[in-house]
């Protein structure tokens, strides 16, 4: 798979007609995607600039915001598993034991652990899916939780966020990141 670094995607957007410095990072890329990725991939550019990696199928940013690497996808429009809905993956350290990844994967099928290099990533389509999923992993990894208290308290969150109720474990890491 051809990755395009930041200098060759710049070339890429002269050779399309645009100046690197009128449309942001990724965005010939970005075109074919479908709405909800290229949606997701503009609300990453708003918030942590331009990729550091492209691909035609993802745009890659390494050490932005609490984040060790954040990871949008084109993901279709039909879904048909939840890994479908996995546009914005993001990873953060997070050393556990395999005893405490057992229970995080328990808690949900969205996070992924990696235990030998001690890091955690959660896939959602929006960032703020992501802090929740990982707010609450850290709970169950701390013996806050368990696995079926942080399901409930997911399902909660979320109707509050659909609700435009805010909380604080949508707004952020509630543990130190990357």
């Amino acid at each position: 798979m051809t990755v395009l670094r930041p200098a060759l995607l710049g070339a890429a957007l002269l050779l399309a007609g645009c100046s690197a410095g009128s449309v942001k990072p990724g965005v010939a890329v970005i075109d074919p995607w479908s709405p909800a990725s290229v949606a997701a991939a503009r609300r990453m550019t708003d918030l942590y600039g331009g990729p550091d990696d492209a691909a035609p199928d993802r745009l890659t940013w390494y050490s932005k915001g609490p984040w060790l690497k954040t990871v949008v996808r084109d993901r279709p429009g039909v879904y048909r598993s939840p890994r479908d809905f996995d546009i914005v993956v993001q990873t953060v350290r997070y050393p556990v034991t395999r005893e405490q990844a057992f229970d995080i994967v328990a808690f949900s099928d969205a996070l992924v652990v990696d235990v030998e290099h001690g890091e955690i990533s959660s896939g959602a389509p929006r960032e703020e899916v992501n802090f929740v999923n990982l707010n609450l992993a850290d709970e169950v990894a701390r013996g806050r939780k368990s696995v079926e208290e942080a399901q409930a308290a997911y399902r909660r969150i979320l109707a509050l966020t659909a609700a435009g109720k805010s909380t604080p474990y949508a707004a952020g890491l509630r543990f130190p990141g990357r």
